[in-house]
């Protein structure tokens, strides 16, 4: 079975005997995680490599081929602007919502306390809280029902995965905006912007990892370097979905090197995970519109 996935476009093979009605995936290309049906199933056979199995519906699916394995339950954001988020369920209520919540969206349409969750008689429930929107559970508005493994929750934009089983290691995304901030203001006092001198001894590339574009690589130069699809962009990309001045990375020492969105149409991504600004290290994947690039770090002899 061919699938595509929804932030690259790459296609990747998924074995069907895996699942039996959906199944959440990792795309090895861009890192972002998405639900696969068999309604999914694209034509052809060409794939440009495996999807990463992370939770199946199927509890004979094979142990090793599961990356997912404690057995807490757990919260994924699919989709939406905290798109990557995943915590576990560590205490008997949680509360998400836009302020004040366990776990804070930044999702404009989310109500300051949205939904909990909670353990009713041993099973988890879930419960809208006087939502101004309202909470979906598998498409249905719902005030209040028994979850089960694999259960879709909408509240706004944000499309919301439980499951029985957790990844190991939370992600959470933490904004840095106030840090860069103030590193901008004080390297303007310094020299003028544009002009900071690079870290010795280390170089810090781009290499584009997506079909439009593969085997390109680009050597950052300059303290500042925006990337876009525009005139003004340092680094343009011609991919329509991605904005004019889309993200803009910023050097200001050797382990000090970050990933900024400009406030994009479409968003700008970090290892699968929607980022306003964060900082980057090697290895780490971008993905801006279905461009796809890897951050390099060289240390020179």
């Amino acid at each position: 079975m061919i699938v595509k996935c929804p932030g690259c476009a790459s296609r990747l093979s998924l074995g069907e005997d895996l699942f039996a009605e959906k199944v959440v995936v990792r795309c090895p290309e861009c890192l972002q995680v998405f639900i696969a049906r068999p309604g999914d199933a694209e034509n052809g056979t060409d794939a440009a490599g495996d999807a990463t199995l992370l939770i199946s519906d199927k509890p004979q699916a094979k142990k090793g081929e599961v990356l997912w394995q404690s057995h807490s339950p757990s919260l994924t954001i699919i989709r939406g602007p905290d798109q990557g988020v995943h915590l576990r369920i560590k205490k008997d209520e949680m509360v998400i919502g836009r302020e004040e919540a366990d776990l804070i969206l930044t999702d404009p349409a989310v109500s300051r306390w949205h939904f909990r969750v909670f353990i009713h008689k041993g099973k988890p429930w879930i419960e809208d809280l006087g939502s101004r929107n309202g909470t979906f559970l598998n498409k249905k508005r719902i005030q209040r029902a028994e979850l089960e493994h694999l259960d879709e929750i909408e509240l706004g934009q944000t499309l919301i995965v439980y499951s029985e089983y957790g990844q190991s290691q939370e992600v959470k995304i933490e904004d840095l905006s106030q840090e860069v901030d103030k590193l901008r203001d004080e390297t303007r006092s310094e020299k003028r912007a544009g002009e900071q001198e690079l870290p010795k001894g280390r170089e810090y590339y781009l290499e584009v990892m997506s079909h439009l574009g593969k085997a390109r690589s680009f050597q950052i130069k300059r303290q500042s370097l925006i990337l876009g699809r525009g005139d003004e962009a340092d680094f343009k990309l011609d991919d329509e979905e991605v904005s004019r001045k889309h993200a803009v990375i910023e050097i200001y020492s050797k382990d000090n090197v970050y990933l900024t969105d400009l406030a994009s149409a479409n968003g700008t991504f970090l290892n699968g995970a929607r980022i306003k600004s964060m900082k980057l290290r090697h290895g780490d994947k971008i993905r801006l519109g279905q461009t796809i690039l890897s951050f390099v770090v060289k240390d020179l002899p």
